[in-house]
């Protein structure tokens, strides 16, 4: 089984050559990291792509294992991490004489926690306080890119909605409301991007047929990318 160093992590991986694959994608589970290529593609393009996503592939097999392991609980102190936007951001926690939780966010998460809380009471609010925060931030990109390719595709949902299907991250509901799961928050910017872009699209078709692909690709051009991008990040969620 062939292997990527990467610093002092050795990452074992295997290729699958698949028909229905037209860009070389990664899919990374709890069990294994699989590289699924086009057929016929060279062996140096495969190696030459595990390259170039070397931090995100460290990232991400890295990330499999928590989130693939509710046994072992989330902790949020100093120097924990978590995913926010394809990234895992560090922490920094403080406690401070304050009612409820204050998150803010640059290049790390900081977040003051009222100091009259017990440890575990500290705990919760912070993850509270975490998802909250998340939501509300994934809102306003939603909510974003809904005005953008809304405007570019000349079309208008009743409404913009989250959502926390299992298994799904975006929905085009007959009612017209476009449903994205919150938890894309966790995902890189432009997997967000793509599945608002897609599930507006679904507003003039509402199949995946050539028809809808050649919709897509008129407001962006690099659905193809993206979706690779998704279908790496995502493990068996899918986009409908």
């Amino acid at each position: 089984m062939p292997i990527l160093e990467i610093g002092q992590t050795s990452i074992p991986y295997t290729v699958r050559y698949s028909k229905r694959t037209k860009n070389q994608r990664i899919v990374v589970t709890p069990e294994a990291v699989e590289v699924v290529p086009p057929p016929d593609t060279p062996s140096e393009k495969i190696t030459a792509f595990l390259d170039s996503k070397r931090r995100w592939l460290f990232n991400a097999v890295e990330d499999c294992r928590p989130r693939h392991s509710p046994e072992i609980p989330q902790r949020y102190v100093s120097g924990a991490k978590v995913m926010y936007r394809g990234r895992r951001l560090m922490l920094r926690v403080e406690p401070a004489d304050v009612e409820q939780v204050i998150i803010t966010c640059k290049s790390r998460f900081y977040i003051q926690v009222p100091q009259h809380l017990s440890r575990d009471q500290q705990q919760d609010a912070i993850e509270q306080g975490l998802i909250a925060w998340k939501r509300n931030r994934v809102l306003h990109d939603i909510q974003h890119f809904a005005r953008v390719y809304a405007r570019k595709l000349a079309v208008k949902p009743v409404d913009i909605k989250l959502s926390e299907q299992k298994r799904v991250w975006g929905s085009c509901g007959q009612d017209k409301i476009i449903r994205i799961n919150w938890q894309l928050i966790e995902a890189p910017v432009a997997v967000l991007e793509y599945v608002v872009a897609h599930e507006l699209v679904h507003l003039l078709h509402r199949h995946h047929g050539d028809a809808f692909w050649k919709t897509l690709g008129t407001v962006m051009p690099d659905w193809r990318e993206r979706k690779c991008s998704l279908e790496s990040w995502e493990g068996d969620t899918v986009v409908i």
